[in-house]
């Protein structure tokens, strides 16, 4: 839950990026909007996949109202340093 709540804070500082319902509780699952960044949730997995980092789960068709929308999930073996390559690498991809 450390790392949930870490990687949830470090992405919700990122520019044109929105972590959905932040102040409830989470265990792995959160969900990121990128529609402040101008980019849709296609284009950002495909640019992390040519990172060699896995994206969120597209959330769009299934939730239209929550936009541009991945799911993301942390687990134990994601390390803090794992998270870190993922936040500088969204920055990277939405600029």
């Amino acid at each position: 839950m450390q790392r949930t709540r870490y990687a949830m804070k470090k992405i919700d500082h990122l520019q044109g990026i929105q972590v959905k319902f932040s102040s409830a509780p989470h265990f792995r699952d959160f969900v990121v909007n990128f529609d402040g960044s101008g980019k849709n949730i296609s284009q950002v997995n495909q640019a992390l996949l040519e990172r060699g980092i896995f994206g969120g789960k597209d959330l769009s068709e299934e939730f239209p109202g929550l936009g541009q929308s991945a799911l993301y999930c942390v687990t134990e073996i994601h390390s803090q340093a794992d998270i870190d390559r993922l936040v500088e690498t969204l920055v990277e991809v939405t600029q």
